[in-house]
């Protein structure tokens, strides 16, 4: 391994000065016009020169799953959210900037790396890593002397994706509150427990290497779902009811109050810096994605490229850096851009070879166009992938029925030109499809050949699992068949079953090959304690797209049947896929817990909670505790 790291175990000064801060931004107008309050920068605009943050100190703050609208300084009037605010008046905040994907470990790839995933290989949440042949900008800061540090907030960003290379602390350990995750959602920390990590290595970088510059990234999940805000940062008369019948606005106001939230920790970090060295820290605020929000039919996002889960906020901030706030509106921007950008205000050689280009040097390219993309639609569900190009004004989305819009004047994405646009979009579409057809394949089209052995062993063949519509379905089509799911997920847990597998039938009837769907299938015969059915039902996920993930899962139901030799034998390939996946020692630990080989369970459980705290650290320990209390002899 190239890059060693450690998981650690553990400015703005106050309100006044927020205060004073904030009155540029109180007069931006609402989104896609020019603030009053903040003058609109171009070319001419006296931008800091190469290296005129030469030895400044670093930090990169990333608000998972916020769309660029849901911040008050880009025109949300609902909420409040000031300490990003008192950014965007001590900085430049650009106001079309874009993920290259709207889900969390590609998007961090692209701003980490400056390659689009088209480069760096990173198409989905946890089946892909990032490689260490890529260099990332913890890596070459950690070279010129930086002390380097990441905290997450999600099991998604674990260390094991990738993401941690060159940072000589990673703090992932997601397990600070010692709670299990949400049934089907990722297990995360709040922004409390983030900002108090960050602050906590601060503290330690001041003790133990005062003198070198410093990357802190601090990773905020609280505005994904589920939304549950604490008590004093909802919005005043929203419906907290669970289960209140459903309406946007009541939607967007939980998000909101997630935001809002998250923002206060933020205000909290910034505080924690102190006046000195905040004055000698650039500051980059992002987000990895949006949200749909009801959007096009998408209440969450992954499975839609639409502006309401790839337009961000991005922010530049430093009092020594900018003369005055900017609103930066004559260029496309994206994260892909992060990286030569801040190694350029740095003074630092940025890696050769990126895609993402430096943001305030030279005039603004009317052509320049940020690649966007969704791969989930095909890997979770079967459909077609997504690809898009978007300039400032316009942009393309490739799909089985195309779509060009003009941003400038749609804003929301309605009106679909293509056909109508007097050929604007084929040379965009013809750019697309070069950019597309250059890059190499992503690396999970093909399953290594020994756990391609193994899954024939057990009597799978990827060859046989897709359906003749399978990659041809248009994901704005079917966007509905995803809600219908998870409404079948909700009605399964109120103990509907059968109205919930009447959903799912719906949705295989019209994709037999949709991997989520017999998912979901599976989830609602395992409440029910239909152990075969659910069986069943999972082995055609693993047909249509085998994981680690599935694969434990499956192996899971063969040890609550007692079908032991099987289960060993499913949970060996997923070890094959993924070797530290703590399931496969934690299901071996039950295994021979069972048949009363104690010692041998108590190196399993060991074992897994040392590989995997991030998935199994509770059931690990109870695992050992056990063990251990049946070596005493039940004392």
């Amino acid at each position: 391994m190239k890059r060693a790291f450690a998981r650690s175990g553990a400015g703005l000064c106050g309100a006044a000065l927020l205060c004073c801060l904030l009155s540029a931004c109180d007069k931006s107008s609402t989104d896609g016009a020019k603030s009053s309050g903040t003058p609109s920068a171009s070319a001419s605009s006296p931008w800091p020169a190469a290296g005129a943050a030469k030895g400044f100190n670093l930090l990169v703050v990333t608000f998972d799953t916020v769309r660029a609208d849901a911040l008050s300084c880009y025109g949300e009037k609902r909420v409040k959210t000031p300490a990003v605010d008192a950014l965007a008046a001590q900085g430049v905040r650009f106001q079309r900037a874009l993920a290259p994907t709207p889900i969390t470990l590609p998007s961090h790839s692209t701003l980490f790396t400056g390659l689009t995933p088209l480069s760096h290989g990173v198409r989905n949440n946890g089946t892909f890593e990032l490689g260490e042949q890529h260099v990332t900008l913890a890596e070459v800061l950690g070279a010129n002397g930086y002390d380097t540090a990441a905290v997450v907030a999600a099991f998604v960003l674990d260390a094991r994706y990738g993401v941690h290379q060159g940072f000589a602390s990673y703090d992932d350990d997601v397990h600070v509150d010692g709670r299990a995750a949400a049934e089907g959602h990722f297990r995360e920390r709040n922004a409390t427990q983030v900002t108090d990590r960050a602050l906590a290595w601060l503290a330690r970088h001041d003790a133990e290497r005062p003198d070198a510059p410093f990357f802190l990234w601090t990773h905020y999940f609280d505005a994904h779902v589920p939304y549950q805000a604490p008590a004093e940062h909802v919005i005043a008369g929203l419906n907290t009811d669970p289960n209140a019948p459903f309406d946007a606005a009541t939607l967007r106001g939980r998000y909101l109050s997630e935001i809002a939230y998250a923002d206060a920790q933020l205000a909290r970090l910034l505080d924690g810096l102190g006046a000195e060295r905040r004055r000698k820290t650039l500051i980059v605020f992002t987000a990895d994605h949006g949200e749909g929000l009801g959007e096009h039919g998408e209440y969450t996002h992954s499975r839609l490229i639409y502006d309401s889960t790839m337009r961000v906020p991005l922010i530049f901030a430093s009092p020594e850096l900018f003369a005055r706030p900017a609103l930066v509106d004559d260029r496309v921007a994206g994260l892909v851009d992060v990286v030569p950008t801040v190694l350029g205000l740095l003074g630092i050689a940025a890696p050769a070879g990126i895609d993402g280009k430096v943001l305030f040097d030279g005039a603004a390219d009317p052509e320049r166009a940020i690649y966007g993309e969704s791969m989930v639609t095909l890997y979770n569900h079967g459909w077609a992938p997504l690809h898009s190009l978007s300039r400032l004004g316009d942009k393309v989305i490739q799909a089985p029925k195309p779509e060009y819009y003009d941003v400038a004047r749609d804003v929301a994405e309605i009106q679909n030109l293509v056909g109508k646009d007097a050929g604007k979009s084929a040379p965009l579409f013809a750019r697309l499809s070069q950019q597309l057809s250059a890059a190499p394949a992503p690396a999970e089209s093909a399953l290594e050949a020994e756990i391609a052995k193994g899954l024939a062993a057990l009597g799978y063949s990827r060859s046989n699992a897709p359906a003749q519509n399978a990659g041809s379905i248009d994901p704005k089509d079917a966007i509905v068949t995803w809600a219908i799911l998870s409404n079948a997920q909700t009605f399964s847990a109120q103990g509907q079953h059968e109205r919930a597998l009447a959903d799912v039938k719906r949705v295989l009837q019209l994709n037999p090959a949709d991997p989520f769907a017999w998912e979901t299938e599976y989830v609602i015969h395992q409440r029910r304690g239909a152990l075969p059915e659910a069986e069943a039902a999972l082995r055609k996920v693993v047909e249509l797209n085998p994981t680690s993930e599935v694969l434990v899962r499956l192996a899971w139901l063969e040890y609550q049947q007692q079908k032991f030799e099987a289960c060993e034998r499913t949970a060996q390939l997923a070890e094959q896929m993924e070797p530290e996946h703590g399931d496969v020692p934690l299901i071996r630990g039950e295994i021979a817990f069972r048949h009363g080989r104690f010692d041998e369970a108590l190196r399993q459980f060991e074992r897994a909670l040392a590989i995997d705290p991030g998935r199994v650290a509770e059931k690990a320990r109870m695992g050992i505790e056990a063990a251990q209390k049946a070596l005493r002899g039940g004392k």
